[in-house]
C-alpha cells in the first residue's frame, strides 16, 4: 500500500451494470472537469469483467454529484488501497 505521511491513499473505482452506463458517466465527468480513467474493475471489488472508472479519492465527491445530476446507474463505488508501482512511483 502506498502511504504519504502515514496516511494510506485510496483509489475509487466506480462500478457499472453495463458498458453503456460507464461510457456515459465517463463523458459526463470529463465535461464537468472531473479527472477519471477507464479501467477494468478490480478483483477485490467484483468478479465481473467489464468497465469501471478510476477516480482519485479527492475527486469522488464531485463525481458523486455528477452521478446524481445525470442519473447514471452505478453498481457502487469501491475504495481500494493504492499500491505502489514497480518503479516506486505513482
Amino acid at each position: 500500500m502506498l502511504s504519504v505521511g502515514g496516511r494510506i491513499n485510496y483509489d475509487c473505482y466506480i462500478l457499472f451494470p453495463n458498458h453503456h452506463e460507464g461510457l456515459r458517466l465517463y463523458r459526463e465527468l470529463k465535461a464537468a472537469g472531473v479527472r477519471c480513467t477507464i479501467a477494468p474493475p478490480p478483483r477485490a471489488a467484483t468478479s465481473f469483467c467489464g468497465i469501471s472508472l478510476l477516480v482519485s479519492e479527492d475527486l469522488i465527491e464531485p463525481a458523486r454529484q455528477v452521478i446524481e445530476r445525470c442519473g447514471v446507474k452505478v453498481e457502487g463505488i469501491a475504495r481500494i488501497p493504492r499500491k505502489a508501482s514497480a518503479s516506486g512511483c505513482k
